[in-house]
């Protein structure tokens, strides 16, 4: 029997795990004995939340990666692909040269190598200001507050004139851009309409759902959400659900 919710739809980074890590035995074996469905929407590419994720469940579950531009289901070993969308080379040739904008006017230098810092993740280009794998505690320090993301946002949106993309503030040091009208309330409202589910029924886990942060659109949608300061905090919750 489940309980009060079908679905339990979770952010990735600092909310079900740390950035770049797996998640760990612990949280893993809490998710595995949920009786709930579960969800991930996070602006990763999936190969790298399948390797987070995915590995280490042996329950079905689906990753909206890229901020939900592409729906995997997985069911232990079988992938099943709903949906996946591109950018347009022009775009992503328009996005990049504005972040390198950035990089210049702000001399940001990732602390690792060059497509560490600007990743093309396909419907989604994501600047990781220090290298998305650079060292835990250089990008937990870098920007705790959002002060400085928030005001590369104001300078891309300068730069790019046409409104033709969504910024998003994620994880620790992260600026996640995709086509306009490409955020996850947005993706879980396809989710939603897709399988036919009450919003009374959805529950979602973000740490990052105060204004400009990518889990911020969620609200917009009605769906229940749960703030949490780290996966510690969103083990503690779970574990009162089983």
């Amino acid at each position: 029997m489940k309980g009060k919710y079908d679905f339990l739809v979770f952010d990735m980074d600092n909310t079900i795990t740390e950035s770049c890590t797996q998640i760990t035995d612990d949280m893993a074996n809490t998710l595995n004995n949920l009786k709930e469905e579960l969800v991930f929407i996070t602006g990763t590419h999936s190969t790298e939340i399948k390797r987070m994720i995915s590995s280490k469940l042996n329950r079905s579950h689906h990753i909206l990666a890229n901020i939900g531009t592409h729906h995997l289901f997985i069911n232990k070993t079988i992938e099943k692909e709903i949906y996946k969308e591109t950018l347009k080379e022009d775009e992503k040739k328009e996005i990049i040269t504005a972040l390198k904008k950035l990089k210049n006017t702000y001399n940001l230098k990732p602390l690792t190598y060059e497509k560490d810092q600007i990743q093309d993740r396909g419907s989604q280009i994501t600047l990781s200001i220090l290298g998305r794998t650079a060292p835990k505690e250089k990008k937990t320090s870098y920007d705790a507050n959002k002060e400085k993301r928030k005001k590369f946002v104001k300078f891309l949106k300068k730069t790019i004139k046409k409104k033709t993309y969504e910024f998003g503030i994620g994880g620790t040091t992260s600026i996640d851009i995709t086509r306009k009208g490409n955020n996850k309330g947005v993706a879980l409202e396809k989710f939603i309409k897709k399988f036919d589910i009450s919003k009374k029924k959805l529950i979602f886990f973000g740490d990052q759902l105060s204004p400009g942060g990518n889990d911020y659109p969620v609200i917009k949608t009605g769906i229940k959400c749960i703030k949490v300061k780290n996966p510690n905090e969103t083990l503690e919750i779970l574990k009162k659900l089983l």
